[in-house]
């Protein structure tokens, strides 16, 4: 078993993923004018991406009963011919096709990278592995804004912005060739009961529910950003990238610290600590107009909501470990219906009241997940249904 290989193919399959995801935001002044659309309709390009997601726990049953590793190769056939068709796309409709495509892939992708690793890696050193892969994320929401952007400045054409992303992909398939195989649940299959019983588990919704609110704040605030740097500080493409690159430090910091201190702090610990720094730093965004200073402010809550991210998604892989990729194919589910959620939603609240009113609305769903989140004691559940399980 080559850990190395395993960790580089996972960390650039999650790299490549992660980019795309990130460009939407930072280019939506760019995309408004090539596709003739308002600006603060270019939101709804994560709609098709994301209501896609709804079929991952498909994909997540696929994994645990034909393997997870063919389950990142499927996917990785759709998020690459996604990257071509958006790559070339004319209008409007066809870009939106191409990113229903890619969203299959990302969503399937960012569920089973994790559930592949995790049949390799024991839980105490997963807080790792999940660092990882959650840098690989990072560097993605770092680096993207100042490659689009530039890129689109240069040639003014998005075949140069996706074509990259399929040759990395296809590198990746060849890559997982070389991989092993994780065990097989020939039994596994698409269980409506089943999913219905899993969900009616006190820890495992409210966990999901969690998940829902928290993800309002990255959906609204940095989907609109650029759109609100262009029109009420006249920043343009290059400068709205650079912006995006530095907000995405607070990823990086929040990552690194994850990384290093999740499995030693307690993942259920450090998860609060990250989600509650994001609405202390919510609050006084709405008394500023100031482009450096609402950029400042949104640099703390990437710290907490990547940070946040990492040591919640370790957490949420051992709540159910027999069945962990259904579990975590029903974690991305709920993070493709929030995303479609807040995509469809957030043109009108954003005509309703502008970036303030997101913020606003951000700052009531975060103060509901944390009042959720500290009713909880999953860690404590999970090491009791260890106990209990050794003794039977």
């Amino acid at each position: 078993m080559n850990l190395f290989l395993m960790f580089f193919t996972t960390f650039f399959i999650q790299l490549i993923i992660a980019m795309e995801m990130n460009f939407i935001g930072p280019l939506a002044p760019f995309l408004s004018k090539y596709f003739n659309i308002k600006d603060s309709s270019v939101i709804l390009f994560n709609i098709g991406f994301s209501l896609v997601g709804l079929l991952v726990p498909i994909l997540g049953v696929f994994a645990d009963k034909y393997g997870k590793k063919k389950s990142l190769m499927v996917a990785l056939i759709f998020y690459i011919s996604g990257t071509i068709v958006s790559g070339f796309a004319k209008n409007p409709i066809i870009f939106a096709l191409g990113r229903i495509f890619i969203g299959i892939g990302y969503f399937s992708l960012s569920g089973t990278n994790l559930s592949y690793l995790s049949e390799f890696i024991p839980y105490k050193s997963r807080g790792k592995a999940s660092g990882i892969l959650r840098t690989a994320f990072g560097f993605a929401i770092l680096f993207s804004p100042l490659y689009a952007g530039n890129i689109i400045s240069k040639y003014n054409n998005l075949s140069r912005v996706y074509l990259p992303l399929t040759i990395i992909g296809f590198i990746c398939f060849l890559l997982l060739l070389k991989l092993p195989e994780t065990n097989k649940t020939p039994e596994a299959k698409i269980d409506i009961k089943e999913l219905l019983i899993m969900l009616k588990n006190p820890i495992n919704y409210k966990s999901l529910l969690v998940l829902f609110l928290i993800l309002a704040t990255p959906s609204l605030l940095l989907s609109f950003l650029g759109i609100y740097l262009s029109n009420s500080f006249n920043l343009d493409q290059v400068q709205i990238g650079y912006s995006y690159s530095i907000i995405a430090f607070g990823s990086i910091l929040g990552i690194i610290f994850a990384t290093l201190f999740t499995d030693k702090l307690g993942k259920e610990k450090l998860s609060r600590i990250f989600f509650t720094l994001i609405l202390i730093a919510l609050i006084p965004i709405v008394f500023f107009k100031s482009a450096p200073i609402i950029i400042g402010f949104l640099v703390i809550i990437t710290i907490g909501l990547d940070g946040g991210w990492t040591a919640y998604q370790t957490l949420c892989s051992e709540i159910n470990p027999q069945k962990r990729g259904t579990f975590m194919s029903l974690f991305y589910t709920v993070n493709a219906m929030a995303v479609t959620f807040y995509s469809t939603l957030g043109p009108i609240f954003y005509r309703i009241g502008g970036y303030k009113f997101l913020v606003i609305i951000s700052i009531i769903t975060t103060s509901i997940a944390l009042k959720i989140l500290y009713s909880l004691s999953i860690e404590k559940d999970i090491i009791n249904k260890k106990i209990y399980s050794s003794r039977f």
